[in-house]
């Protein structure tokens, strides 16, 4: 009987020291311990707890949910692999324009345009110019952490005035500066062979007479790591045209860009 005893008091003292709280602290290796507390937080009860110091995590609870969480970390903390992502621009332009003019002097009449020292002429031009806009930009990351890259130039903008006062007027310039900026922030995450890309990407430019050129692209792509993926495409068409007396003209001018993305293993 007072072996039966024993053996009871022992086995419940057994389970006494199961299920009481102990606390140990666990270096964390790969990124930081913070990162870690959403997804360790479901394997502990309401009397346990669990908080982050730099880079160790401190968890106070019972023996089964420390090695719970020691099974989970196994495999959460292993080194983020290294990623290359690149953006890239491809883009074409092209400019036509056709001016035709003609012109007749006399002593009575005088129409349309006339070269110097001739009663009449004619005269066509035609101008075809095409152009590539490409570009690209990259830049080193972690898996499952978000990546940016920014470059851009400080533009002069010319302003002009004009001041009436009592004295003659006073005309002329003011100059002011504009940022540019071009780039973008991109948050990559792999799994297997694919990954998925959260990205925002961005360019600005200066155009022509103090205009500037904006663009912008949200998205998330999904793919294969090495695999070029179509982010976005923009394209458009300008027409001017005119007649007067002695001249016509037209002009086109088109542009086509195509942004693409891919992301590359490093190790």
């Amino acid at each position: 009987m007072r072996r039966l005893i024993v053996i009871a008091l022992l086995c419940l003292g057994g389970s006494v020291l199961a299920d009481a709280t102990q606390v140990e602290v666990i270096q964390i290796m790969s990124r930081p311990a913070a990162t870690l507390i959403d997804t360790i937080t479901p394997l502990i009860g309401e009397h346990s707890s669990v908080s982050a110091h730099h880079d160790k995590l401190v968890i106070k609870g019972t023996r089964a949910e420390i090695d719970a969480i020691r099974t989970l970390l196994r495999d959460l903390d292993r080194p983020a692999r290294r990623l290359l992502i690149e953006v890239r621009q491809v883009g074409s332009q092209s400019l036509s324009s056709k001016d035709f003019g003609y012109g007749v002097h006399t002593d009575n009449v005088r129409l349309g345009r006339v070269a110097p020292g001739s009663d009449a002429s004619i005269s066509f031009q035609g101008i075809q110019t095409r152009g590539r806009d490409d570009g690209l930009q990259r830049v080193q990351a972690l898996d499952g952490l978000p990546a940016t890259i920014r470059v851009g130039q400080s533009v002069p903008v010319y302003q002009a005035y004009e001041y009436i006062g009592r004295y003659p007027v006073a005309r002329g310039y003011e100059v002011d500066y504009r940022d540019t900026a071009s780039g973008f922030i991109a948050l990559p995450r792999v799994h297997g062979d694919q990954v998925t890309v959260e990205i925002f990407q961005q360019q600005e430019r200066p155009s022509y007479n103090g205009r500037f050129d904006h663009q912008q692209a949200a998205t998330v792509l999904r793919g294969n790591l090495g695999q070029w993926l179509t982010l976005g495409s923009i394209g458009g068409t300008a027409r001017d045209s005119g007649n007067t007396i002695g001249r016509s003209f037209q002009t086109r001018r088109a542009q086509d860009r195509q942004l693409e993305l891919r992301v590359l293993a490093i190790d």
